[in-house]
């Protein structure tokens, strides 16, 4: 089964960050084709109280961790929405429950 991911971004300003998603428009599009070949299954962002959050799901946590410590580009990203820290990443694996959507 597949593996969910989230991943902290601690920022110092949530609307400042989106910004930078978004002015990081085509960028964030190529990541994420670039990924899809990879493992990945499903990519969104959303946000909290300081901080942008990444939910994924990849096919295993082994082509996740290969996408995230292999690629530059993360940095990248990193850099374009002002984080404050160190992210902070989860791996939950998947389970098949009644009631799944």
């Amino acid at each position: 089964m597949s593996v969910v991911v989230t991943i902290h971004f601690p920022v110092s300003d949530v609307a400042k960050a989106i910004e930078g998603l978004h002015g990081n428009a085509e960028f964030l599009e190529e990541i994420s084709a670039s990924t899809k070949d990879a493992g990945l299954l499903h990519h969104r962002f959303v946000s909290g109280d300081g901080e942008l959050v990444v939910i994924d799901e990849w096919e295993t946590a082994e082509q996740f961790q290969s996408f995230f410590d292999g690629n530059p580009k993360v940095a990248q990203v990193m850099t374009s929405v002002g984080m404050t820290g160190a992210p902070e990443i989860s791996v939950f694996g998947s389970i098949d429950a009644p009631g799944t959507v």
